[in-house]
């Protein structure tokens, strides 16, 4: 009796937030004095985050972790700006939410993705196999609960 309960109480605190691989994190943006912020599960175990912003008033917020990994999540004045080089010879344009995204493998095997809609965009970088899919997860949040 005592293992079947400890398996029922495993099973519900396996499901909780807690336990998952994601941590809630809060990311926000401003424009014209108007604030956007999404709180959105990322990926456990960064080590530091930093926001940017640049000259034109593009800002992006990264996270990195202690495999290497690089998350961002960025609103963009000039949309045109470049957060990672993507070969569009060798890459095609996938849509997911009213969104535009790219997803392939570096040169060292290392995951990648840049999601686009409107003034926003979210990627990663430097993923290892496996872990791409938490990362996805992240950036398809991020896409449906941003504000277009």
């Amino acid at each position: 009796m005592k293992i079947l309960a400890f398996c029922i109480l495993m099973m519900v605190c396996n499901s909780c937030f807690l336990f998952s691989d994601f941590k809630k994190k809060r990311v926000s943006f401003s424009q014209n004095e108007k604030s956007t912020t999404v709180k959105i599960p990322l990926p456990k175990k960064i080590s530091r985050s930093e926001l940017k912003t640049d000259s034109s008033g593009n800002q992006v917020q990264y996270y990195f972790y202690r495999s290497g990994s690089v998350l961002y999540f960025a609103f963009l004045k000039d949309t045109s700006t470049q957060l990672q080089s993507i070969n569009y010879d060798m890459n095609i344009a996938n849509a997911l939410y009213r969104t535009i995204y790219y997803k392939g493998l570096d040169s060292s095997g290392h995951y990648w993705r840049e999601t686009r809609f409107g003034s926003y965009k979210a990627g990663y970088k430097n993923v290892n196999g496996g872990e791409d899919g938490i990362f996805d997860s992240s950036i398809n949040y991020f896409s449906l609960h941003a504000v277009r």
